[in-house]
């Protein structure tokens, strides 16, 4: 319904309305047709609509897209505010906060001062030094050879051996040498006989002595090298010290973040529902039940056994970095998008399902030599339609390149449809958040434009 009208001297109808949007309306009441003009912003336009009692629903399809992506945008939008902070990326004083928020807000990553800064950079290093040290030590040359008393414990942990082969290990070996180097040396010539060409000797040593089962030192010595030929010491490596000191430093640190972080967050509850937190505490005690049971259990310090799910979990170390940078704009724009864009990720999953299973049935009879099971078509769809393309497994006959070339098109299409919508949510989210940064800390200035009104203005329209 329209607004009460006022007569003016002349007979005039005065409107005082914005322009833009009052001609849209009015040439609606001319033609019967609504139509957005693109140099209005659709809030206003709708404002506009709400104020002259004419519903959205009236605007033209070619209008009506525009208007209805623009009110999705400004809910999803206000959706994101709710997820961020107050205090986020704000300068917090000790006279509005207490020590214990204040000392909270610096660990946690949630203030721009320098202390926060000093500490994230403090943490992040040693998260970083955490993973180099678990990936070095995974290579082969910066490991170290057990040496010969670290393999007798782990030889003789779960095996049996003869007394004199235990007491000669236990007696006659030089710890500073490696297991290889100290039985090589201790055999020497005898590295290479075999249980013939032992007794060989033995029995000939016998016939010379003409006593037979002589017990005389080289026979002794003799059949105690014989035993050793036949024990096998496990050769394998071992982490050097420098990152078994670096994963206790790290340790250490962590371990006391923890406990500032228990101590000074507002509810240690709120701060067990975050999954990368559990994560986080997760790792951290693994890592320390781990170090604890290499100094006292030796078949887990060299070998591999029931409790390989400790150095499993050592992996998830990675995910400390998105921890410690959870309060970055980018990484909370990027789980509001996983989040809001949950369904259309669905149907990215769901065609991909489809495809895949779909080409690679057709491959699998198609390709009887190259695809042996249809789970093996399956990897070859899944990276065809992906795009990603090993080249471990591809089709060979003129027929099953065409399905392949057909599978590979299907994915680029399927892709190209959904992963837009995803990156679009995610850019005007990151720009809305950067900009709430910006007018947090109080970088961004507000511009004053001085405008002198017109005489259409002046008079009302």
């Amino acid at each position: 319904m329209l607004p009460e009208l006022s007569k003016e001297k002349g007979g005039d109808i005065s409107f005082n309305r914005p322009e833009e949007a009052f001609k849209a309306i009015h040439n609606y009441f001319l033609t019967g047709k609504l139509h957005m003009p693109l140099n209005v912003c659709p809030g206003q336009f709708a404002e506009e609509l709400e104020f002259w009692g004419v519903g959205s629903e009236l605007l033209e399809p070619c209008c009506l897209y525009r208007f209805l992506a623009f009110h999705q945008q400004e809910e999803t939008t206000k959706r994101f505010r709710k997820t961020i902070p107050s205090i986020h990326n704000q300068k917090v004083t000790s006279g509005g906060y207490s020590c214990r928020q204040r000392l909270w807000c610096i660990i946690d990553n949630r203030e721009s001062s320098v202390p926060a800064k000093i500490y994230l950079g403090f943490i992040l290093t040693f998260v970083l030094l955490s993973l180099a040290s678990l990936s070095l030590s995974t290579v082969q040359s910066l490991q170290r050879k057990l040496t010969i008393c670290e393999a007798r414990d782990l030889l003789f942990y779960d095996n049996d051996y003869d007394d004199e082969v235990k007491e000669y290990f236990e007696n006659n070996v030089d710890c500073s040498k490696d297991a290889e180097i100290a039985m090589m040396s201790f055999l020497g010539d005898y590295a290479e006989y075999s249980d013939e060409d032992f007794e060989e000797k033995m029995e000939g040593f016998r016939n010379s002595s003409g006593v037979t089962g002589i017990e005389d030192d080289y026979y002794s010595t003799l059949r105690l090298k014989r035993k050793l030929k036949h024990v096998k010491l496990p050769y394998k490596h071992a982490r050097l010290a420098v990152f078994d000191w670096i994963d206790l430093t790290v340790l250490a640190v962590f371990t006391v973040d923890l406990i500032l972080r228990l101590s000074t967050c507002p509810s240690i509850v709120m701060y067990y529902k975050s999954l990368l937190n559990i994560i986080d505490s997760i790792v951290l005690v693994c890592g320390i039940v781990g170090f604890v049971l290499e100094k006292i259990l030796i078949n887990f310090t060299y070998g591999t056994g029931d409790l390989d799910i400790l150095i499993y979990f050592q992996q998830l170390r990675v995910f400390r970095l998105l921890r410690i940078f959870q309060h970055v704009a980018a990484i909370k724009v990027l789980a509001f998008c996983f989040k809001e864009n949950f369904k259309e990720i669905l149907v990215l999953l769901l065609f991909l399902f489809v495809g895949v299973n779909f080409f690679a049935n057709i491959l699998y009879f198609v390709e009887t030599d190259t695809m042996k099971s249809i789970p093996t078509a399956w990897w070859w769809g899944l990276i065809t339609m992906t795009t990603v393309g090993y080249g471990d497994i591809y089709p060979t006959s003129a027929l099953g390149r065409i399905i392949g070339a057909c599978c590979a098109i299907s994915g680029v299409i399927v892709l190209a449809l959904v992963i837009p919508i995803f990156v679009n949510n995610f850019l005007a989210l990151y720009e809305l958040a950067h900009l709430l940064g910006k007018e947090k800390t109080g970088k961004s200035k507000p511009i004053t434009l001085q405008v002198m009104p017109t005489k259409q203005q002046s008079k009302g329209i």
